[in-house]
């Protein structure tokens, strides 16, 4: 089963996560930057990374450093999430948020250090790749959806309720598309990349990314319906605009499953595909 595979993929992840972090030096900025990284998840992203990257050939050791990357830059968007500035989250994953633990200010020093952590250790790396130039375009393709025109930019509609009150059902695709598909597109593009897959994979698995990932941000909306969040924020008692205020749940769940089918069908006649394939049906099971 797909989940046994990720969660041993998990296990192993973190325990060479928790390696690397334990490797830097200095005061309160890393433990920040460490309490941040390893307060689990399910490791989406790197195994992304993975199931793209073995598509082509590579193991898990060829592709640790960019799925690394992958997970550091992830890490540092939540911790800016959480800001007082952003959505005021003071939990994240069962645990106080970091600048709940080490206040605001050092939570947006975390947030920046993260960042410029992953592409400091991913280049670092680049000389032991099996293909430098693939590899620096795996950098490349991380470095380019995690910003201004992939997921910050998404981020950037995301903070304006006012603005989302006019949205229509294609502006949320769009957010969604920037805030949560853009780094599943930066996870398989990277591995694709550095596995020097052939135009039409690489092409094939970024449109799967992007199906992939609108899906499972609206599917969390309808899981948070589930349970009872009725679309707010409870603490401060305030909006919290999604699609699911252009289109009914069941509309939802029926858009949940039509771009399922969409991710799954453009990867599915790709070589070693199954195990993404697998994956896409586990994440987006209603």
């Amino acid at each position: 089963m797909i989940e046994d595979v990720l969660k041993k993929f998990a296990e192993k992840f973190n325990a060479d996560l928790e390696k690397e972090m334990n490797t830097l030096r200095g005061g309160t900025l890393v433990a920040a930057m460490r309490y941040a990284t390893l307060g689990g998840g399910k490791r989406l992203r790197p195994f992304l990374v993975l199931l793209a990257a073995e598509m082509g050939g590579l193991t898990y050791d060829d592709v640790f450093p960019l799925m690394m990357g992958v997970e550091l830059v992830h890490t540092y968007s939540l911790v800016h999430d959480d800001l007082p500035c952003m959505d005021d989250d003071d939990t994240r994953r069962g645990r106080k948020s970091t600048h709940a633990v080490y206040g605001e200010a050092m939570g947006v020093l975390t947030g920046d250090a993260l960042l410029n952590y992953a592409y400091e250790y991913m280049l670092g790396n680049a000389v032991k790749a099996k293909n430098v130039g693939g590899y620096i375009t795996a950098i490349s393709c991380i470095m380019v959806r995690a910003g201004y025109m992939g997921m910050v930019g998404g981020q950037s509609y995301d903070i304006d309720e006012e603005v989302k009150k006019q949205f229509k059902r294609e502006d949320f695709i769009n957010m969604y598309s920037g805030k949560t598909g853009a780094l599943f597109q930066a996870a398989l593009g990277a591995g694709a990349f550095a596995a020097g897959l052939t135009e039409e994979e690489i092409t094939a698995l970024l449109k799967c990314g992007n199906y992939l990932g609108v899906a499972f941000q609206l599917k969390d909306d309808l899981d948070d319906l589930k349970q009872d969040q009725k679309g707010v924020d409870e603490k401060e008692k305030k909006p919290c605009l999604t699609m699911l205020s252009t289109i009914s749940p069941e509309a939802a769940k029926e858009f949940v499953e039509l771009d399922r089918d969409v991710a799954i069908d453009t990867v599915k006649d790709l070589k070693n595909s199954e195990n993404l394939v697998a994956l896409i049906n586990y994440l987006l099971t209603l």
